[in-house]
């Protein structure tokens, strides 16, 4: 396997699993695509700091 395949698909991955992640969440499908399509790899981490931090140490998501 060379390296751009290795790369399509851990972004395709990323953002399958980011999607997932955020579908499980509740957001609207429209978020979803808006961020999986711009930023699989920044979704990703998100939806991970999001799982992973306690929710006492979770902020509101700012308007962008």
């Amino acid at each position: 396997m060379n390296m751009k395949r290795f790369v399509f698909l851990a972004t395709l991955a990323a953002g399958v699993t980011a999607a997932y992640l955020m579908q499980k969440r509740g957001e609207s499908l429209l978020t979803i695509i808006k961020k999986t399509v711009s930023n699989p790899l920044g979704a990703l981490a998100e939806e991970l700091r999001l799982a992973l931090l306690p929710a006492s140490q979770r902020s509101l998501p700012s308007a962008t």
